[in-house]
């Protein structure tokens, strides 16, 4: 993964936790359901997926505002057999019940080895990776995957059909945090067209199209993104696009991504729920193997995949590893909030009578004192 130069501001990532959710309390919502939204995207920002991190919050506002996200919502889990289970949202944020739904899948797992939960009639829950990487930091393995409104052209297409559906695998590692493979089954995520608008810069070649079907850069024309493999092999990522839109709609009750109302927009009121569907998969390491053994396994995989040979200038990673070597970066410099995002926050934070944390300014590459 390629981490973003951001023009703008640094915060600590506990002081921005207690801001996003300070900001989304005021705004009504729930204790839990601020906290877990916070607890979220401060996670994908620490990490450096600023595209699914703190600036999707003024956007999270605007759906508690118009009445799309229930602000309370009674969030419910139902057994369906012994190793499978059902959260139900209540159209609440879907943070919330994604976190809920890997603290239930995790406990289905502890006895029966594998567990599946799906999560219906919910909404936006920001980087899938997170769940996945929570599951992993208590010791199990995970798959996470939500659908979405339809934003990806088909393979040979010109009109959106796919939501950019990611898939993300979580594996506990001995001696650091856990491997992570967070990945849209898209070419690129389709918030990075609103990042790079809101950066100033083009988007990769042959990754979006126009509302005509014409390859484009400009993030201000881009309406589509293509599916991974591109232009040319885009029927892989289109593959995985089905199979993630079917796991998350077939099996939560929910339609799949094309008959999705559009999630984003400048005609958005916000104002109705949209409910998608959720799919996570938990594993108990210590059912199939020993855990020593496991642990073993994966530290030997990693040390051999990280040992091979490396093309010039090149370093030769495991899935995960740019995100691990950028929170340790955050970590000591805080986290970068781009200028648009930061007024924004600024705006609503002054709506709500909230004060805005201490932050300093960054280039993207230099940081000064604010």
């Amino acid at each position: 993964m390629a981490i973003e130069p951001i023009d703008g501001f640094l915060c600590p990532a506990s002081a921005l936790s207690a801001y996003v959710s300070g900001l989304l309390h005021a705004g009504g919502a729930s204790t839990e359901s601020s906290e877990a939204v916070a607890r979220a995207v401060v996670d994908a920002s620490s990490r450096g997926v600023d595209t699914h991190g703190v600036r999707l919050v003024p956007w999270y506002i605007q759906m508690l505002e118009g009445g799309r996200i229930n602000k309370t919502p009674y969030v419910t889990f139902s057994k369906k057999a012994s190793a499978v289970g059902h959260v139900d949202a209540d159209n609440g944020f879907g943070h919330l019940a994604s976190f809920r739904a890997i603290e239930e899948g995790i406990a289905l797992a502890k006895t029966s080895g594998v567990a599946a939960v799906t999560v219906g009639r919910s909404t936006h829950h920001g980087a899938s990776g997170v769940y996945a990487l929570a599951a992993a930091r208590a010791g199990f393995a995970a798959i996470s995957m939500t659908h979405a409104d339809a934003a990806v052209v088909p393979f040979g297409g010109t009109k959106p059909f796919y939501g950019t559906n990611p898939i993300s695998f979580a594996v506990p590692a001995p001696g650091e945090e856990p491997m992570l493979l967070d990945m849209a089954t898209s070419s690129i995520p389709y918030n990075r067209i609103f990042l790079r608008r809101a950066t100033g810069t083009p988007l990769p070649p042959e990754v979006a199209m126009t509302a005509d079907g014409v390859m484009t850069t400009d993030p201000f024309q881009a309406t589509a993104v293509l599916p991974v493999g591109g232009a040319g092999f885009g029927y892989k990522g289109a593959g995985l696009a089905a199979m993630v839109d079917l796991l998350c709609s077939a099996f939560s009750g929910m339609g799949h991504g094309f008959t999705i109302p559009p999630l984003a927009g400048t005609a958005t009121k916000y104002d109705k729920p949209i409910p998608i569907g959720h799919f996570f998969l938990i594993l108990n390491p210590a059912i199939f193997q020993a855990l020593a053994a496991f642990d073993e396994r994966v530290g030997a995989f990693l040390n051999d995949l990280r040992a091979q040979p490396a093309q010039p200038g090149q370093k030769v990673m495991a899935p995960g590893d740019v995100e691990k070597a950028e929170a340790e970066r955050r970590a000591r410099n805080g986290i970068p909030i781009d200028r648009t995002t930061w007024a924004q926050l600024k705006d609503a934070a002054s709506r709500y009578g909230r004060d805005v944390p201490e932050a300093r300014e960054t280039s993207g590459t230099a940081e000064a004192k604010a």
